[in-house]
């Protein structure tokens, strides 16, 4: 090899070692500028709030493409919607061309992937969306006429994908609902060209859509395949050849639609080339998800769809869906029998213009299951305006025959009979002014020993429930029920009962409601466990779920229940009145037994304001309960108050209180704010730590087991603390006064002031204060040394029985000396021992020479306290005798 050729290599091989360490280089120099320009082009642009965790740049995982990858991404609003994320994707990935980097004249993208992106988009009563985020484009006024505005980013889109999406739409004002998961799209197309064909793939799970609080699907699953040609320069897309899957349902597309400043222009027809009747039972969740594939059906079916026009704003183009099936059958492979003669005859249709012109008629929705005839008519019209319908629904459904049409398996049980003769016609206005005259509207519905059992949910039976209907009501004249371990039986009238179910206003209406058992930790509990049983837990950590009051109820309750289970805790004999409204359940009064005693409730449960975190606002009169059980039953108590768990006796307690709960109904006592008295006239406090300190520290066991009475407590809960105003403790002729507070980290803080009998420590101490610290179960007592030290002095000099005579005046004085200087004496010796021992616990140097100062320190306090004493015992003796001669 001659040294031309060798030198070639080298300077090759030195060149593209420079270019592979610059492209590793790089991406970390251009990651701030490309970080800085999706800020900056956001803010400019949008009128949100736009964040993401990281930016990755690689020049080597695309080649010659740079790959850009935001992770955590999220696009929240602002104003109305702050805090309401209208986009949020796992991570965004980018393949950029790798020249523009170096220019001026913007990025240009070739393809993005979108990872789990979740989208809601939201539109209010009063028109407002939270997508419109797009800032009002002022280049026009702003610019120079010869002034070119451009945004940094040239888009040359080669390829799109989302992946395991999940979006939701919710349009308050039509009441439409939208909701798809695990949405999975594949766009490919030359899209930088202004003519293009796109190709595209789609799939999605778990379709909900419903229109006016009526569900048109559930739990369906879609798979699009699409050939759409794509005119850029007009924003008109023509639709070519397509498929579309709507569970068993095929259908092809065929016109266009056009994309307008202010809304779309389309012609678009629905073709159904090879629909049958099995198909279109596939949209029922219940027949779908069931052994669908040995479904046997038959009939003759027609299903027509198309919009035409233009929509913007309030206005909507022409459509038409209509329906219609005749003579239809079905029946499952190896059952005995089948629901036939099935005629339907539906169609929902728009002239073209505003929403108030749809509408909605099912002429006939009929069938015989297993030869019981049941049939269905609706008509509607004017749904925004003011609702005018006319429906009817007759006939018997025979559930103990279900079981021979429908493969139910071995985990569901249904039996019973429903019967139903309603008819009504009217409009929505004559409901809402109470024109009951105008309303045609009458029949009963009945249902008689009927038995629904799942997994999923507690044993349902209705052994019966009787209601008779009128324009102005519906009375319910029988209502008895059993769920799970629970029963119930109901009375009342229930009025405004059309515009709840037609346009979910209020319901008014008093019932009177009886039971013998309620288990609400059974009737509660999440789903989830249900539907699980491997993983269900204990009735003792069950998982219970917040229970929503609704708003739009205003019923009275007449409550007489002999037994309710909640959590732990045990009520019976519960009477009385509760009022909902406005999503509160308001209690005035309602009397049950519990913890032993008696319990009477004024009060509320809301979830008004936040449906995950109910607030509990009550007037609580307890009488003569246990300690013991009050302890065992509520968790809150052995958080607050751990001293019940070691207390005997019964007690009275009048107390208000205000704590929110959290999801899973559990108190949430940081927030928990209350006061209120609590009284005991047979208290026993056993095995209590610091009373055993006590105890040892004056020698007199009678501080080991306390049984008191007549205790009146005054206290207060706020900001995760039970404090207490100062309250006696009596037993016998000991008495102690505390007061102080107890957290929610079980830690303790406080004062005790005790008095003790004549004779105690010697005579040498009557009274004295204590600090009570650490925690309920390791506490800390420490005395109050210069208070016993006084009262030591003032209990000497007060009993003057010191073994000298009483008319010698001079032998007196020199006593209360004697026993100044000796109670002085035993300070300092006291203090020697314990700094000793300091000293002696001390394991290294360092913490012998700490142990050394604190010794020393304790000394000359002693003897501090020795030399007050020696002069408290001469003003004293100057008190008593008069000044010194």
């Amino acid at each position: 090899m001659n040294v031309k050729l060798k030198k070639g290599l080298k300077i090759t091989g030195i060149i593209l070692a420079v270019v592979i360490v610059l492209m590793l280089l790089l991406p970390f120099a251009f990651k701030g500028k490309i970080v800085d320009v999706v800020k900056k082009e956001a803010n400019k642009m949008l009128n949100a709030k736009l964040d993401f965790e990281e930016l990755d740049l690689s020049f080597f995982r695309h080649f010659p493409n740079a790959s850009v990858e935001l992770n955590g991404l999220s696009l929240s609003g602002i104003g109305d919607f702050e805090n309401d994320t209208l986009i949020s994707v796992k991570s965004v990935e980018m393949a950029v061309d790798l020249l523009s980097l170096f220019g001026d004249q913007g990025y240009k993208v070739n393809y993005i992937v979108l990872d789990e992106p979740s989208v809601k988009a939201v539109k209010l009563q009063d028109g407002r969306v939270n997508w419109d985020i797009m800032k009002p484009d002022t280049a026009s006024v702003q610019e120079k006429p010869d002034t070119v505005s451009s945004s940094s980013f040239k888009l040359k889109l080669k390829q799109f994908k989302i992946k395991n999406a999940t979006i939701a739409y919710v349009d308050d004002s039509t009441k439409m609902q939208f909701y798809t998961r695990d949405l999975d799209l594949k766009l490919s197309g030359d899209m930088s060209s202004d003519v293009t064909d796109i190709d595209s793939k789609l799939s999605c799970k778990d379709i909900y859509f419903s229109l006016m609080n009526v569900p048109y699907l559930k739990n369906a699953s879609a798979e699009m395949k699409l050939t759409v040609n794509a005119d850029f320069s007009e924003d008109k897309y023509t639709f070519k050849e397509n498929s579309i899957k709507l569970n068993a349902i095929e259908l092809n597309l065929d016109g266009w639609l056009a994309l307008l400043d202010d809304g779309m222009d389309m012609d678009i027809t629905l073709n159904t080339p090879k629909i049958q009747f099995k198909d279109i039972l596939s949209l029922v969740p219940a027949i779908y998800q069931n052994d669908f594939d040995k479904l046997k059906t038959s009939g003759n079916i027609e299903l027509n769809a198309f919009a035409k026009g233009r929509m913007a704003a309030d206005v909507l183009p022409e459509f038409d869906i209509s329906l219609q099936v005749k003579d239809g059958m079905f029946s499952y492979e190896g059952m005995p029998k089948t629901v036939d003669h099935i005629v339907i005859g539906s169609r929902i249709y728009n002239p073209g213009g505003i929403a108030d012109r749809t509408t909605i008629s099912v002429d006939n929705f009929s069938f015989s299951m297993a030869g019981n005839p049941f049939k269905l008519t609706l008509f509607a019209s004017t749904p925004a305006s003011d609702l005018n319908f006319k429906a009817t629904a007759s006939g018997t459904l025979n559930l103990n025959l279900v079981k021979d049409i429908f493969p139910l398996g071995d985990s569901i049980q249904l039996n019973g009979i429903i019967h139903s003769d309603l008819r009504f016609a009217g409009k929505m206005s004559d409901i809402e002014n109470e024109r009951y005259q105008n309303i045609q509207g009458e029949g009963n519905f009945t249902v008689t020993d009927m038995v629904l059992t799942t997994v999923q949910l507690p044993k349902l039976e209705i052994r019966e429930a009787v209601a008779t209907v009128t324009p102005r009501a519906m009375t319910l004249s029988s209502f008895d029920v059993i769920l799970g371990k629970s029963d119930i039986q109901a009375k009342g009238t229930l009025s405004n009962y059309l515009a709840y179910f037609l346009k979910d206003e209020l319901l008014t209406g008093t019932l009177t409601v009886t039971s013998t058992l309620l288990d609400l930790n059974e009737l509660m509990q999440d789903g989830t466990d249900a539907a699980a049983p491997e993983t269900r837990q204990t009735d003792s950590s069950t998982v219970m779920s917040a229970f929503e009051v609704p708003k739009n109820l205003n019923l009275t309750m007449n409550a007489d229940l002999k037994k309710i289970l909640f959590q732990k805790m045990i009520l019976t004999d519960v009477t009385g009145r509760l009022f909902v409204s406005g999503g509160t359940v308001r209690m005035a009064p309602i009397g049950f037994n519990a913890f032993g005693g008696k319990v009477l409730a004024n009060g509320s449960y809301s979830t008004a304001v936040n449906a995950l975190r109910p607030v509990v606002d009550f007037d609580l009169k307890v009488s003569r309960a246990s300690f013991e059980q009050t302890f065992e039953q509520l968790d809150m108590i052995q958080k607050i108050v751990p001293i019940f768990s070691k207390t005997g006796g019964t007690y009275s307690v009048d107390f208000k209180m205000n704590m929110p709960l959290n999801s899973e109904m559990s108190p949430e006592l940081n927030d928990l704010t209350a006061k209120g008295t609590l009284q005991s006239n047979d208290i026993k406090l056993q095995n209590i730590e610091i009373f055993g300190q006590l105890a040892s520290l004056l020698k007199n066991d009678k501080f080991k087991n306390i049984e008191a009475k007549d205790i009146k407590i005054s206290f207060t809960i706020e900001d995760g603390k039970l404090q207490t105003s100062p309250f006696d403790l009596k037993f016998g002729n000991i008495n102690i006064n505390f007061s102080g507070m107890t957290g929610l980290d079980q830690t303790i803080d406080y004062v005790a002031k005790i008095t003790l009998p004549s004779g105690t420590a010697g005579g040498m101490l009557s009274s004295f204060s204590a600090h009570i610290g650490g925690t309920f179960a390791k506490p800390a007592l420490k005395l109050n040394a210069a208070d016993a030290v006084k009262d030591a002095v003032k209990s000497t000099v007060a009993s003057k029985l010191l073994g000298a005579d009483n008319h010698d005046i001079e032998a007196q004085k020199e006593a209360i000396r004697k026993k100044a200087e000796e109670a002085g004496n035993k300070l300092v010796e006291t203090a020697r021992t314990e700094g000793d021992k300091l000293i002696e616990k001390a394991k290294n140097p360092l913490a012998k020479i700490a142990a050394q100062t604190a010794a020393k320190k304790l000394l000359e306090e002693a003897e501090k306290q020795a030399g007050k004493l020696k002069e408290e015992a001469e003003k004293v003796i100057e008190k008593e005798y008069g000044p010194q001669s």
